[in-house]
């Protein structure tokens, strides 16, 4: 098991050993599964009503938390309209289709507490594996399309803040122990008391292992967050630590025979299984948020941090099955000041800095011989990469908002991006290494990006508005993209990956009541410059700016509580994403002389489902009002495998259900039924070097457990 597991597990001992000494009259966990009051902070971090803010914010209260109980954050934040989360391999990673199709790539942003998960120049897909979601959570935020001026690269398509509870001045605490099928285990506890008169300390912990319904699909994990808060008469100083140790086996994606006749198989070779590849990852962030208010309502909030990250991984999607090693360390400020030059209007202004330096490392564990096309032997011990790069950020922004009358607001604001990269390779430059790799020599890179913003923002009454907004947001090239490339990218492709950008345009109507509320979307989006894949004569693919995508669509939620004992949750999204235009292979031609250009202009991209639904039915029976049951039916509709439009996978509807029952005042359990039906889907299918591969989701899965607060 690993070190932080072993922490967090301690932890929770801790925290059930307090249970048997707890006051009596202990809190009970609140029902109701709507939440009164729609305020926000992730736009502005000022808490505000969702009507007064021009942008589409969703978000996942402590109420659905609870009902879900969820092993993987996707299964709450899947409640959102327009969002799809898939957990891959039903363990710990993820990747997301908002506003987008199922992608990889960083047109997201992930933060906890306002403070980025990871650097941009490092992105990872996986980033909220790295979050507090399994011990102190205690709500999720969601803006959809480009963030405000206060987000920077990735926040393109959606930002995702997880906001961890706070310190309570009262001791208050819990622990929980959820059993599931496959040797599914989560303990997690919490606790949190006042330390002296203005001063409170919270510590919470989890611990999670899995046998997983694949073969090799097991993973452990465990997770740490100490947080300390002094409060004073108009200051207050947070300080929080995070820690979390992961370890995963790997599987692969199923070809057709096997996805049809044997779906429980890791999908590697045997030869592959017999190096065990595995996946470890640690994790660890100490940060401190001052925020002041002045006598004359100046808001001053200042959060440095300091961020590290391991990721140890096989990357079984390759054919030569490499290992791959990273590291990340990362020093960041983030400064921010807000404050009313007027009865009419509100200023914020700061700037965010960041330094990060990674080292990676790639090679071959093994000798490994491939057949078919690009067939080739891979030999153990070859290094594909071996580097370490050093990014520097700096981006001062500016938002204002003015009341242009009672009803109307007007929010205008930019961001200026200006970010460095230092490249230093340990291996001797070389145009190919043999297996379709190019070594790149010491350089440097810089890019530069502003991304306004502009908003309208109209209150109808008290209780809706409507409201349209434009937003530039853009993604700078990770320092993969920029430096470990193919031995086919000419001189002209080095350094020539730019920012990616993107303009949004987008209209919205919002109804809030105590027992209703609803909001819908319009968006249209075009991403100039766009990354897309293209290949060398030999097969070897790289990245490279060639294209504009499009992405449109209607984004639809409603919550409703019909009466005394049912609520009604709806969340849909219908979407086109289509290439603008894309020529691959642009101006290559084969050995005779004819065109290999493919012009994909007006092709629907790939793993973009055609829509997302999520359905939720709350029943609450007055002759039993400690239960409540929960029937989820989750939908995505089909999408084309590849980009070339030759195939459709028709997409899956599953329903799951669950329960909460309030034994006691303190005593809660809980339980769920996932994939009610049982039926047999791929969570993700396309066409990938000319073979179909599919990821199978799980059958039939049941969980049950009880939580205790105190």
């Amino acid at each position: 098991m690993p070190r932080i597991s072993l922490v967090a597990l301690a932890v929770s001992t801790t925290l059930f050993s307090h249970v048997s000494f707890a006051d009596s009259e202990s809190k009970t966990v609140e029902k109701s599964t709507q939440e009164v009051e729609r305020i926000t902070i992730s736009a502005s971090r000022i808490a505000k009503k969702d009507i007064e803010q021009a942008v589409a914010v969703e978000f996942v209260g402590k109420s659905v938390l609870e009902q879900d109980n969820g092993q993987h954050i996707a299964e709450s934040l899947n409640s959102v309209s327009g969002v799809l989360l898939n957990q891959l391999q039903g363990a710990h990673g993820h990747n997301a289709a908002i506003r987008m199709p199922i992608n990889y790539s960083g047109y997201y942003l992930y933060l906890q507490d306002n403070i980025p998960l990871q650097s941009a120049a490092f992105f990872n897909h996986n980033a909220l594996w790295w979050s507090s979601f399994n011990s102190t959570i205690k709500r999720i935020e969601v803006i959809k399309g480009a963030g405000t001026s206060l987000h920077g690269s990735g926040a393109i398509a959606a930002t995702i803040n997880t906001l961890s509870e706070d310190v309570s001045m009262e001791k208050t605490g819990r622990v929980d122990l959820t059993l599931g099928e496959y040797g599914y285990v989560k303990s997690k506890g919490y606790y949190s008391n006042a330390i002296s008169e203005n001063q409170g300390i919270a510590i919470s912990g989890s611990v999670q292992t899995n046998e997983g319904y694949r073969e090799h699909t097991a993973s452990q994990r465990g997770e740490i967050h100490i947080k300390h808060k002094y409060q004073g008469d108009n200051e207050s100083l947070t300080t929080s630590f995070v820690a979390s140790d992961l370890e995963q086996e790997m599987a692969a994606s199923l070809l057709v025979d096997d996805f049809e006749n044997n779906p429980k198989s890791s999908g590697l070779t045997p030869q592959v299984l017999a190096s065990d590849p595995l996946r470890k990852s640690r994790y660890y962030r100490l940060s401190s948020t001052w925020d002041k208010v002045t006598e004359d309502d100046i808001r001053i909030s200042l959060i440095p941090y300091i961020r590290q990250r391991t990721n140890d991984y096989t990357a079984t999607w390759n054919a030569s099955m490499p290992k791959q090693e990273s590291e990340v360390t990362t020093f960041g400020l983030l400064s921010y000041m807000s404050y009313e030059p007027s009865d009419k209007g509100e200023l914020i202004l700061g700037v965010d800095v960041e330094h990060s330096k990674g080292d990676s490392l790639s090679f071959q564990a093994q000798t490994i011989t491939t057949t078919g096309w690009g067939a080739n032997t891979y030999v153990a011990g070859h290094q594909y990469y071996n580097d370490t790069t050093t990014y520097v950020g700096i981006s001062p922004y500016i938002q204002y908002e003015h009341d242009l009358s009672n009803q109307l607001t007007l929010s205008i604001g930019g961001r200026f991006d200006h970010n460095e990269y230092d490249f230093d390779n340990k291996l001797a430059p070389l145009d190919n290494d043999g297996y379709g790799k190019r070594r790149l020599a010491d350089r440097s890179d810089t890019f530069k990006h502003f991304s306004p913003k502009v908003a309208l923002n109209y209150l109808i009454d008290e209780s809706s508005s409507v409201y349209a907004r434009f937003a530039n947001s853009f993604r700078i090239p990770t320092a993969g993209t920029l430096y470990h490339i193919s031995s086919g990218s000419t001189d002209s492709l080095i350094g020539g990956v730019d920012v990616e950008t993107s303009d949004t345009y987008e209209v919205g109507y919002k109804i809030n009541h105590d027992t209703f509320n609803a909001q819908f979307s319009a968006y249209f989006m075009d991403l100039d410059d766009a990354l897309v894949r293209a290949y060398t004569d030999e097969g070897f693919s790289y990245q490279v700016n060639a294209g504009r995508v499009i992405h449109k669509g209607l984004e639809f939620s409603i919550n409703s509580q019909l009466t005394d004992e049912v609520e009604v949750s709806l969340a849909l999204s219908k979407s086109i994403h289509e290439f603008d235009q894309y020529i691959v292979d642009a101006g290559k031609v084969d050995k005779q002389g004819n065109s290999k250009e493919i012009d994909y202009s007006g092709n629907k991209l790939k793993l973009a489902p055609d829509y997302i639904a999520n359905l939720r039915l709350v029943y609450t029976p007055s002759y039993l009002a400690n239960l409540t049951s929960v029937l989820e039916v989750k939908s995505a509709g089909d999408y084309y495998m590849d980009d070339a439009n030759s195939k459709k996978y028709g997409g899956y509807t599953v329903a799951n259900l669950k329960f909460n029952y309030q034994l006691t005042p303190a005593l809660r359990l809980h339980g769920r039924i996932t994939n009610l039906t049982d039926k047999y889907y791929a969570q993700q299918a396309e066409i990938s070097y000319g073979k179909e591969k599919y990821a199978p989701a799980s059958g039939r899965m049941t969980y049950v457990g009880m939580s205790y607060s105190f």
